[in-house]
């Protein structure tokens, strides 16, 4: 269990903090200098093949849902899976202010078939260059049994591809992800200069341990670890376990090694920066205040063997 006795668990979601994850070469490395290059780049590129209304829109089954299509705005999807998409094939959020920062994210709602149970399951991945591919998961509301308000977190600018997968159903768009503003590189300000800095918590938080099968339960985003060439060409694979502390934000902090492929830490660490939790919020007697916790617990990052 994530709570004590006698409280009561709910649910919820944060606002990213800054890592204390130390970031390595690698991998990573081609993913900042990606951000760096593409923040100076607003315009999509010719063969960033976004997803637009003439690829079809989707007329909603009622009027209660709105029109299908707006100047800003289309439905895309099918009758049993379809969500909405920007009219001009891009998202844009502010330049990340720290490098676990997600360069957008945001709340996409999907609809769905009612009566039909089990998670959404969105995937996204780059196409115009390196990346994270990401796995996110969302449950559908219980009061709105045919709506799902999602959420969406990019970790770089880009081409990206996303689908969503409920049951049988899969829909698949792809989006240009760009900055906000070009403040990074028409006035060289510094990411200070456009994100208002995180301030340091002072209060004391509780930390509870959990065990590291329950806590992958509550795992709602994961990246997949690039496996680094080295341990490619040695054939080296298998299990990373790495000790490790949710913070109050959802995110992973205080990451240690236990066990594993040496060859494979870097890599998996690299990952796990990107993970997100739902949270316990312990709400004590009489129900009037809530208490965040920490959660100490282990993480496993599985590098399969390569494909023959």
């Amino acid at each position: 269990m994530l709570l004590r006795s006698a409280s009561v668990l709910l649910l919820a979601f944060v606002t990213p903090l800054s890592s204390h994850i130390p970031s390595g070469p690698s991998a990573q490395e081609k993913v900042e200098r990606s951000i760096e290059r593409n923040t100076t780049e607003d315009m999509r590129p010719t063969n960033c093949r976004v997803t637009l209304p003439s690829d079809g829109v989707y007329e909603s089954p009622s009027p209660e849902f709105g029109p299908s299509r707006t100047p800003s705005q289309f439905y895309f999807g099918t009758d049993k899976l379809w969500t909405v998409l920007p009219a001009d094939g891009t998202w844009r959020g502010p330049y990340p202010g720290g490098a676990r920062d997600f360069v957008y994210s945001d709340k996409l709602p999907w609809h769905k078939t009612p009566g039909v149970t089990g998670p959404l399951t969105i995937k996204g991945k780059r196409l115009d260059g390196p990346a994270p591919f990401f796995v996110e998961t969302n449950e559908p509301f219980a009061y709105n049994p045919g709506g799902i308000v999602g959420g969406i977190s990019i970790p770089t600018y880009g081409c990206w591809q996303i689908t969503g997968h409920y049951d049988d159903q899969e829909v698949t768009f792809t989006v240009w992800v760009t900055s906000l503003t070009k403040q990074k590189s028409s006035s060289h300000a510094s990411s200070s200069d456009i994100l208002p800095e995180h301030s340091a918590p002072t209060d004391v938080v509780p930390r509870v341990h959990v065990d590291g099968e329950t806590a992958a339960r509550a795992l709602v985003y994961k990246v997949l670890p690039e496996t680094p060439t080295a341990a490619r060409e040695t054939n080296t694979y298998g299990a990373v376990v790495l000790q490790a502390v949710i913070g109050t934000d959802g995110r992973i902090h205080n990451v240690s090694y236990i066990a594993g492929p040496q060859a494979l830490v870097q890599a998996a660490m690299e990952a796990v920066r990107w993970y997100e939790y739902r949270l316990p919020v312990v709400f004590t007697e009489p129900y009037t205040t809530e208490e965040m916790q920490e959660v100490d617990t282990t993480v496993t990052v599985q590098f399969p063997p390569p494909s023959d």
